[in-house]
């Protein structure tokens, strides 16, 4: 009776070993699953923010572009002349300022030169995309890139009149426009059509929580000065946005 006890004691022991075993198998699966998905949606959320930037860069340029003084346009020989741009009585900023790569993490870009003026940046890493198709229609040659350094933002007239389309709605809602925008004649930093206020408040708040993450990511102890000014530039200029 005895030897029989402890041999369904030991079936017993036995049963509970396999299924906490399969308990544990079953929660790493689901654990590794899940950290996929996670990672996989953090990698495009930081896509979106690349685009969002590169966005903002090459608009940067461009303005410094189109508003050169005198009759021959250039581009800028440095980043810094896009936050500084001196070639005015009055400084002029194209952009508040350099942003980190969402990808790398740095604020290190590659550049695009020609002539040796800058057109356009580039993120340094060579990992790659998530995104791999339904660009807007300036950014087709990103389409199926292999690498995040084929995500070029680079500045040309072109590629301002496909921004410039893509903004204007039709003017007969519904229909499809009858011929291709023109861009402005000042180029990004001329005149430009309404925008509506629901399209405003969507960029100046995505703007927004890029600049509060990067300042976040940047300026580490949170009650620190630097941090306070550099949230309080962010919050400043997303007003800014709002007003314009």
């Amino acid at each position: 009776m005895v030897t029989g006890r402890h041999t369904l004691a030991g079936h017993q022991q036995g049963f509970t070993y396999l299924g906490l075993l399969m308990f544990i198998i079953i929660s790493g699966i689901a654990l590794a699953s899940t950290g996929q998905v996670w990672h996989a949606e953090a990698q495009r959320e930081k896509e979106r923010e690349l685009l969002f930037i590169g966005e903002q860069f090459r608009k940067a340029i461009g303005s410094y572009y189109e508003n050169t003084p005198g009759g021959v346009k250039h581009y800028p020989l440095t980043l810094q002349e896009l936050l500084e741009d001196k070639r005015f009585v009055k400084t002029r900023h194209h952009l508040r300022r350099i942003y980190r790569d969402p990808i790398t993490g740095a604020v290190q870009w590659g550049l695009v030169r020609e002539q040796g003026r800058i057109t356009g940046i580039h993120s340094l890493s060579t990992a790659k995309p998530f995104k791999r198709d339904g660009f807007p229609r300036e950014f087709n040659d990103f389409t199926n890139a292999e690498e995040y350094t084929d995500w070029r933002f680079i500045y040309t007239q072109n590629a301002a009149a496909l921004s410039a389309g893509a903004a204007t709605p039709p003017a007969n809602p519904g229909t499809a426009p009858s011929g291709t925008a023109r861009p402005s004649p000042g180029g990004p930093s001329g005149p430009a059509a309404p925008t509506k206020p629901s399209n405003r408040f969507a960029l100046c708040g995505s703007q927004l929580t890029i600049e509060n993450a990067q300042c976040r990511e940047s300026c580490g102890d949170l009650t620190g000065p630097s941090c306070h000014a550099c949230f309080a530039a962010a919050s400043d200029a997303h007003r800014a946005c709002l007003r314009n």
